[in-house]
């Protein structure tokens, strides 16, 4: 399966026409109350941002009462000298083990409705360089690693943060960033936020709006893939409920996210000078929307950005010593490839574009390789490739592992599975601990008729991230070719069993309860089967385990904050 193929597998279900219908057929409905309130008609599509706004409010104020408190628990921001603005420990300041339960299935709950409702920047690779980057900020103040990261393929600007530990941000903020420095700032804020525990009071009210907040978002990301301005409207309409209910990030909260996302940055190697940087950023392009009369970027209505707070940062920020010149070209050098791998594969980037900034950047000229391998280009790939495995080795050693991950995918391009395979092996055996690396390698090993060899790389990154539906994917695509493959009947039946199992973990985690249970279903009954077989000693514990996988499918599917 080529790789436009597999994202588009992994990018189902997106919001399709079903749910447009369904938008729509809720607007409809909201636009009868409205009429009742005003003396004229409502044109179709200020119909539909009313109504998703609507809608939010009613369908949230359901769940209030259900929630379970947590103590909110951060220190307002004041003036201080640099010494004195060490990092907080929370250890001992942890929450009970219920409140941890009731955040992990809530952050859970939070990342199935996003994979199921919004298109993912899948990559690997990015993936693997902003998580890198993401968990790192993170241990400087969490002992906790975060339960997943959402790279949302989105031009927009925004990032976003929700209890349990799920940090996302769009395509769209790293494009806006000029340095990984600036990209971390994003991340240490929003990591802030959840170590403090902004997200969290013992107050109704606040609760209220903890998930006024979430169903905010949700309800704009999946709005945002209809029509920009109803998600616009949406996540205004959210934003001003969650204000009055003195939830949405006050002064004080965001004065703390910004102090504490400084000393994280601080800590792990970034710069915290890049915070102010980056809202100056932000504030350049909320002010050029105010005068377009559009609407602000996701990122400032979440985190109100005033005049005030940002000469507070680049006050703060000017107390930190600059980063060490050989620190800033390193994070530059990864920026870049990072930057043009995001415009190649979300096709934000021209032939003409990549060609002009391939003349100074060796991102571009990377990401160049890449789009000529897309477009079957082989001949100007592969002299690009040439070019860049000219240089000299320690300007080379930077472009791995992405240079020869792109390159093997030229070689998948062209069908020379074995190929790309033997090329990934060798870096995978240097960095044995990359996701992305045994993603590029299972993906090779099972169309080059090795499907066992790809499953035990596959196992454990589900085993480390139960949520990895990319993993998942493989597993199932896996055992898919291994019974298309085997001579054996019994292993035929079994890959068939398993290929079902792993399919419904990817269900699970894109939010298709029901499609989950019918392939657990179908995997049960082929397992029964075989209970009068040969297979029974096989058959006892598979059954078991499905029976298990059924058993918290309905759990997640009847959970409701």
């Amino acid at each position: 399966m080529d790789y436009s193929k597999r994202q588009s597998m992994l990018d189902k279900p997106l919001i399709n026409a079903r749910n447009k219908r369904a938008i729509t057929h809720y607007a409809s409905i909201q636009t009868g109350l409205f009429s009742k309130q005003v003396n004229h008609h409502l044109s179709p599509m200020l119909a539909l941002k009313l109504a998703l706004s609507t809608i939010l409010l009613a369908c949230t104020s359901a769940a209030y009462s259900k929630s379970q408190t947590v103590p909110l628990s951060y220190d307002s921001w004041q003036t201080t000298n640099t010494e004195e603005l060490s990092l907080p420990s929370l250890r001992g300041q942890g929450l009970n083990f219920d409140e941890q339960y009731q955040n992990k299935l809530l952050g859970e709950w939070s990342l199935r409705n996003i994979n199921g409702h919004v298109k993912m920047e899948h990559d690997p690779w990015i993936q693997e360089t902003v998580k890198e980057l993401t968990w790192r900020l993170n241990a400087q103040a969490r002992q906790q690693a975060p339960l997943g990261l959402v790279i949302i393929d989105n031009p927009s600007i925004n990032a976003f943060a929700a209890p349990g530990g799920v940090i996302g941000l769009n395509t769209g903020t790293i494009l806006a960033a000029n340095s990984m420095d600036e990209l971390a700032s994003v991340v240490a804020h929003e990591v802030a936020h959840i170590s403090q525990r902004h997200y969290e009071s013992g107050a109704d009210e606040r609760k209220k709006a903890l998930l006024m907040q979430i169903g905010g978002m949700l309800a704009a990301i999946a709005a945002s893939t209809v029509d920009g301005d109803a998600a616009a409207a949406v996540m205004m309409g959210s934003q001003t409920a969650t204000m009055n209910s003195s939830m949405a990030f006050s002064r004080n909260n965001e004065r703390d996210a910004d102090r504490v996302g400084m000393q994280i940055m601080n800590q792990a190697g970034y710069d915290p000078r890049a915070m102010p940087r980056f809202f100056a950023t932000m504030n350049q392009k909320s002010q050029m929307n105010q005068t377009a009369n559009q609407f602000l970027p996701s990122f400032i209505r979440s985190h109100p950005l005033s005049n005030e707070r940002l000469s507070e940062s680049q006050s703060r920020a000017q107390r930190y010593n600059t980063l060490p010149l050989n620190q800033q070209q390193r994070h530059q050098a990864l920026f870049d490839l990072l930057y043009w791998r995001v415009q190649s594969t979300g096709k934000h980037a021209s032939e003409t574009a990549l060609t002009t900034a391939a003349k100074n950047s060796i991102g571009a000229k990377l990401a160049l390789m890449h789009w000529y391998g897309e477009q079957q280009r082989f001949k100007e790939a592969n002299d690009l490739f040439a070019e860049l495995s000219a240089l000299p080795i320690a300007k080379r050693q930077v472009l791995e592992p992405l240079l020869s991950i792109t390159q093997s995918q030229i070689l998948t391009e062209q069908n020379k599975w074995q190929q790309a395979a033997e090329i990934l092996e060798s870096q995978q055996r240097l960095y044995p601990e990359r996701r992305d690396l045994r993603l590029y390698l299972a993906e090779a090993l099972t169309n080059s008729n090795q499907p066992t060899k790809a499953q035990a790389l596959l196992k454990p990154l589900t085993e480390q991230q139960p949520s990895d539906r990319y993993a998942w994917q493989s597993l199932q695509l896996a055992n898919e070719k291994l019974a298309k493959t085997t001579n054996s009947a019994p292993l035929k039946s079994i890959a068939t069993i398993n290929a079902l199992r792993y399919r419904s973990h990817d269900q699970l985690w894109s939010g298709s309860y029901e499609r989950a249970l019918t392939s657990l279903t179908q995997a049960k009954k082929l397992t029964e089967n075989l209970q009068n077989t040969a297979q029974a000693n096989s058959a006892r514990p598979l059954l078991a385990n499905i029976n298990a996988e059924i058993k918290a499918v309905k759990t997640a599917k009847d959970f409701k904050p």
